[in-house]
């Protein structure tokens, strides 16, 4: 599954949850501008902006996100979404706080998340 095979709202939900991920913390690194830059070059710009107003519109409680992360169900569509953003926030290091929205978010969605140690 690819990012364009999304439905609109998982891709409203991508959006919001690579705000979460990357912009709250205010502060953007390299690797997270790669990131990002991906998904605009995935989405196209228009719609990555259109996107992230509704997001910002509709969710600026953290509550009402959760609700509406809760209406995605596609395992697949999960999968990929929670991927990609779990890499945003691993492109540099996870804060407490992002690390326990998406902590929250693999639980709601019933998502085993292993990530691998080097040894």
């Amino acid at each position: 599954m690819t990012v364009n095979e999304l439905s609109r709202d998982e891709k409203l939900a991508l959006v919001a949850l690579t705000e979460v991920a990357v912009i709250s913390d205010r502060t953007i690194t390299d690797n997270e501008v790669s990131q990002v830059e991906d998904i605009v070059d995935n989405l196209g710009e228009d719609l990555f902006h259109e996107l992230a107003e509704e997001a910002e519109s509709r969710f600026a409680e953290r509550s009402a996100l959760k609700t509406f992360l809760a209406t995605i169900t596609n395992p697949d569509s999960r999968d990929l979404i929670y991927g990609t953003v779990l890499n945003e926030t691993l492109a540099d290091t996870i804060p407490h706080e992002q690390a326990e929205f998406m902590d929250w978010l693999a639980g709601a969605w019933n998502l085993r998340v292993d990530i691998a140690k080097d040894e």
